[in-house]
């Protein structure tokens, strides 16, 4: 049986995959917009989109594809504890999220997720290409980038500030964006929205062994969310 601790990235992937997530949470997006608007006719908002999911999807590929390659090889060796880490995390996910919520509503009455506000337009839009999109390409690069970059990169130095990095910069890059737009108590509340998917998909990478259980989870959490917008 694979154990968390036994497998890790190697020193490239630690130093490019850090470089090219400071890219990707702070300039990529800007960058795509901004190209675009150099185009006499520019794209739709959904293509914009699903290129940045397809660009960071390859890139991720790209940079952590020994690692990616090692944990399929694990994949035989732990899908059964795959499997049942990622029900037991889809379930307390989904109880998480629910209770948050409440006291999110209890706080503010008006209280929305200004990022489901906009994934709704963009599905609105294009149906396929978001859930092409966020089911396939998001959870895959998200993953890869938050549970293992961040969450398995720091573990061996400090398992508490492993959690604390990657569930607090997967909720500041969900609601970033937003800063400027959106009063600051309205950014605050939905950065807080992200702390279950942040405790819950870091936690079924830590006891499955696999970072393919969190790609499951988010996979199946993106895919009921878009599925409900339609």
């Amino acid at each position: 049986m694979s154990d968390f601790r036994s497998h890790s990235l190697n020193t490239k992937e630690l130093y490019l995959g850090a470089a090219y997530l400071l890219f990707e949470a702070v300039f990529f997006a800007p960058l795509l917009q901004y190209l675009n608007l150099l185009f006499s006719k520019p794209l739709p908002q959904s293509m914009v989109n699903f290129l940045f999911f397809s660009i960071n999807f390859g890139a991720v590929v790209l940079i952590f594809r020994k690692y990616l390659n090692d944990q399929l090889q694990l994949l035989p060796d732990v899908m059964g504890k795959v499997l049942g880490v990622a029900a037991i995390g889809f379930c307390v996910y989904w109880t998480m999220n629910f209770l948050l919520v409440q006291i999110l509503l209890t706080i503010n009455p008006d209280h929305f997720s200004i990022n489901d506000v906009t994934i709704q337009s963009l599905v609105a839009e294009d149906y396929a290409l978001m859930l092409i999109g966020t089911v396939v390409f998001v959870p895959i690069a998200e993953e890869t980038l938050f549970r293992g970059l961040l969450f398995r990169g720091l573990y061996d130095r400090s398992p508490v500030l492993a959690w604390l990095v990657s569930i607090l910069l997967f909720c500041a890059v969900h609601v970033m964006n937003y800063i400027g737009v959106y009063p600051a108590d309205t950014i605050l509340l939905c950065f807080l929205q992200y702390l279950p998917a942040g405790i819950c998909l870091a936690g079924a990478y830590r006891f499955s062994g696999s970072i393919l259980c969190p790609i499951l989870i988010h996979a199946a959490v993106n895919l009921i969310g878009v599925m409900a917008m339609r």
